[in-house]
């Protein structure tokens, strides 16, 4: 399912949407106070992580993926513990703060794990979570038109049942999250730019997620074009894209 689209690829994640992801990490570490315990779930690299620690909190990360726990274990000097949501193997009540950013957009089984957020979150802490909106990012629309210009298939790519799913909207967010129990204090968005190096967001575009997947499905003489077609849009040496996500933060009620 969703998850799959994410599975060893850890290196060319970092390389290329790590970047991107890292674009929220302010507005997910702003204002915490200093001390808090703070668990990431699907931290990632462990930026997120090891910003939190630089903010003065006491910061540890979950990831599913083994080969990404590995990666952000080298990052932050020790093991990352292998779990995902909604089975996380740890206590209720036990964190100050509990973020997740881009992961309830990625899950199988989104209701549940936002639950599983709210289960490790203590009696009034913070839940914050992030995750890209409904209107397809520009990197997207870019590799869209690249796509249309090579005239690439269009495989199919998991995608979660629409009972499942929620709208991909400050609103629809607030409303998963208010599901699990908790109380919404702030819905809204967040922007920035960002810049990346051609070919390592030729990496990402050609392994990760949904546009991996579609890559994979095209003949040699279709990925020789995309290719073409690419370094045609890249050959300035730098891409910036000004991108938006969906961000939340809750809170457990107390009692």
């Amino acid at each position: 399912m969703a998850e799959a689209l994410w599975a060893d690829v850890a290196d060319d994640y970092e390389r290329s949407f790590a970047g991107l992801c890292a674009g929220a990490i302010p507005v997910m570490v702003d204002g915490l106070p200093r001390g808090a315990r703070l668990l990431d779930v699907g931290c990632g690299t462990g930026a997120l992580v090891a910003a939190a620690r630089e903010a003065g909190l006491d910061a540890i990360g979950v990831e599913p993926d083994v080969a990404m726990a590995a990666l952000a274990g080298r990052r932050l000097g020790e093991d990352v513990v292998v779990a995902g949501l909604p089975d996380l193997p740890l206590a209720d009540d036990g964190f100050e703060v509990v973020t997740a950013s881009f992961v309830l957009n990625h899950v199988d089984h989104p209701r549940a794990a936002a639950r599983e957020l709210a289960r490790v979150a203590a009696p009034g802490g913070v839940v914050r979570a992030t995750i890209w909106g409904r209107t397809p990012p520009p990197q997207a629309v870019m590799w869209n038109g690249l796509l249309d210009e090579a005239g690439a298939v269009r495989p199919e790519v998991p995608r979660l049942p629409e009972v499942r799913d929620f709208d991909r909207s400050p609103d629809g967010l607030a409303d998963l999250l208010g599901e699990a129990g908790l109380a919404v204090t702030r819905a809204g968005t967040s922007a920035w730019r960002w810049t990346v190096a051609p070919d390592d967001l030729w990496a990402g575009l050609t392994a990760v997620g949904s546009s991996g997947v579609t890559w994979r499905a095209q003949s040699a003489d279709v990925q020789a074009r995309l290719r073409t077609a690419y370094d045609a849009v890249a050959r300035d040496g730098v891409l910036g894209f000004d991108v938006e996500c969906v961000s939340v933060e809750a809170r457990v009620p107390r009692g």
